[in-house]
């Protein structure tokens, strides 16, 4: 017999008293609760005893599906209830790549769960156990709000899936400057969702779903070959404006699991060759925190400066890494955070640290790069620090590429340097 399935692939609706499980049956998923209540029951002698009654934010059913065996107890609509199905995929792959002794410990728990339900299943024999209401504390008010949030989450994920298959992904590029002359010397490729649903999505909160999953893997695959598509085709209409090629160079960023990807460097090299971009126009922009992956990120590094492409550390001064190695990280470019850049105006200890990266990275040979300028006054102190390079939204917000062309064409770029 096969569990209740109506509604969506994601959300189901489940009407009063009807059964969404049953004792016995195999289990392929879990369910979180979105809203309405859900008893959690076992049958003795045709006789149903309550074990337990849940609200919205908890999630039920995860046994089965995680070790693969029987129901051990039903599941009824106390009320209406609306669920979202977590599927084995959603969960499996982050169990998988856990610590060992979290794994452990989730394999424990399971068999202990289970061992308590078949002692109050004995115990049901002779006496009907009591369904207590629970009292809500503040304690289970943010368990509720954990479980609401992680609802959203694999929302997202699955979301995320549809969106890559369907198109809903662009690239927009955000110009960077020289601090001295404002010219545009290059871009940062900056991934939108434009979700059906959700309008146009913050990338703070899809990259960091796809980046937990192996998503971000076909993700940064398409990331890769639409921005250095994009990227030729804004040099070319560049040409046909301004009769040269102009120098310009764009960044496209990486996560610490896409530097484990052993095709991203092939797919980057055709896309780069298919579209007539020269390898050095090529930053790749990688954050501090990816050196707690290990030592290969120094090896990853040296190979990405052989094949000609630059390499830019991305929210520089956030804490991951430590200044004693750094002097080992092979990185052209240091990219100071927006928080700093967002910060000195009004406190002189940042303004010392902002003025303290720009002239370390200038004795260690690296340049530059403020993020987040604003203002006209961050644009003069990082001008009178010396910084090369910056980017924000004084200069210009994130445009699709025919706004870039558009922009490009009334303001000829400068050369980098």
């Amino acid at each position: 017999m096969k569990e209740n399935n109506k509604g969506t692939d994601f959300s189901k609706i489940i009407p009063k008293n009807e059964i969404i499980f049953k004792e016995g049956q195999s289990g392929d998923c879990a369910y979180l609760i979105e809203s309405g209540q859900v008893e959690i029951f076992v049958t003795n002698k045709e006789e149903s005893t309550p074990l337990a009654l849940l609200g919205p934010g908890e999630i039920f059913g995860e046994m089965a599906m995680l070790d693969g065996s029987r129901r051990e107890a039903s599941a009824k609509a106390n009320t209406e209830v609306v669920l979202s199905v977590v599927s084995k995929e959603a969960l499996s792959e982050r169990i998988d790549e856990a610590d060992p002794i979290v794994r452990l410990l989730i394999t424990m728990l399971i068999s202990r769960t289970r061992d308590t339900l078949k002692v109050n299943k004995s115990l049901t024999q002779n006496k009907k156990l009591k369904l207590k209401a629970k009292k809500t504390t503040n304690t289970e008010i943010t368990d509720v709000n954990l479980g609401l949030d992680v609802i959203q989450k694999i929302r997202y994920e699955k979301e995320l899936h549809e969106a890559l298959e369907q198109g809903q992904f662009m690239i927009h590029f955000q110009p960077i400057v020289s601090i001295d002359t404002q010219n545009v010397v290059g871009f940062e490729a900056l991934t939108r969702w434009n979700s059906p649903e959700h309008g146009l999505v913050r990338p703070d909160l899809f990259m960091g779903i796809a980046e937990e999953t192996s998503l971000i893997v076909p993700l940064g695959h398409w990331i890769t070959e639409t921005a250095c598509r994009e990227f030729g085709e804004i040099q070319k209409s560049l040409v046909d404006n301004l009769g040269k090629i102009p120098k310009l160079f764009c960044s496209i960023n990486v996560s610490g699991r896409q530097m484990q990807d052993p095709k991203l460097f092939e797919i980057l090299q055709k896309s780069t060759w298919v579209n007539k971009i020269h390898p050095k126009q090529i930053k790749l922009e990688i954050t501090e925190r990816v050196f707690i992956s290990g030592n290969f990120v120094y090896d990853w590094i040296s190979k990405c400066r052989n094949k000609g492409y630059s390499v830019a550390l991305d929210d520089f001064g956030t804490g991951y890494s430590s200044l004693s190695s750094l002097h080992k990280i092979d990185a052209n470019n240091l990219k100071v955070d927006k928080s700093f850049v967002q910060a000195m105006e009004d406190d002189h200890n940042t303004y010392v640290i902002v003025k303290s990266i720009v002239e370390m990275a200038r004795g260690l040979n690296k340049t530059v790069i403020a993020e987040g300028i604003e203002t006209p006054e961050q644009l003069r102190l990082l001008k009178q620090m010396g910084c090369k390079y910056g980017q924000g939204y004084l200069f210009s917000k994130p445009m699709s590429k025919d706004k870039v062309i558009e922009f490009l064409t009334k303001k000829p770029a400068k050369k980098a340097a």
